[in-house]
């Protein structure tokens, strides 16, 4: 009798696992003989325990996303001023990251529009949060993902003060981990201004 498992899951990586349980006892009587109901539930068994180790494996191997908190400056913005020639988007990671030195600095995406940017080398030191990495986004590009999540209706905006989330990406230089962050900027739409 032989019986073969073969598992094949992917999770961004393939991982793969193969077992093989042999019995080399000669089948007697006419024909092939029943499984005895202990055998079969010792090989179920053991098919079982090669599945949950090897899902054990899978989730262990398979990165988790790192979480970003990033603080924009300027943190606002009022309808009628000048867009900023820059936005600055102050990074910094968890979990005992360090955001100024273990960021691949050309995965940088704001709001995963696919667009990569260069940040300024500049350390900020906060003895509660760490390195922080400060990287310049282009004042048209922030302004553009920006009115692209304010509500409009019918081409209308309300007056009013809106928070709005811009969504920061990429990965790391020598996992390929990836982090995500975001941050808030409120877009203020003074009365009259419609």
């Amino acid at each position: 009798m032989r019986i073969d498992a073969y598992i094949n899951v992917s999770f961004g990586s393939t991982y793969s696992i193969y077992a093989s349980i042999q019995d080399d006892l000669p089948m007697a009587r006419q024909g092939v003989e029943r499984m005895k109901p202990k055998k079969l539930a010792l090989i179920s068994l053991t098919l079982l325990a090669i599945l949950l180790v090897g899902a054990g494996v899978i989730l262990a191997l398979s990165a988790a996303e790192i979480k970003a908190n990033v603080k924009w400056d300027p943190k606002g913005y009022t309808f009628g001023d000048g867009v900023p020639e820059q936005w600055n988007a102050e990074i910094w990671l968890t979990g005992g990251h360090k955001a100024q030195t273990e960021i691949n600095h050309t995965t940088i995406r704001l709001h995963d529009s696919g667009v990569t940017y260069e940040p300024i080398y500049e350390q900020i030191t906060n003895s509660t949060h760490g390195p922080r990495l400060i990287v310049p986004f282009s004042g048209t590009d922030v302004w553009a993902a920006l009115d692209s999540k304010l509500p409009y209706h019918m081409g209308v905006l309300e007056p009013g003060r809106y928070r709005v989330s811009l969504v920061i990406n990429g990965s790391l230089k020598y996992t390929g981990e990836e982090f995500r962050g975001s941050g808030v900027i409120v877009y203020t739409l003074p009365d009259g201004s419609g």
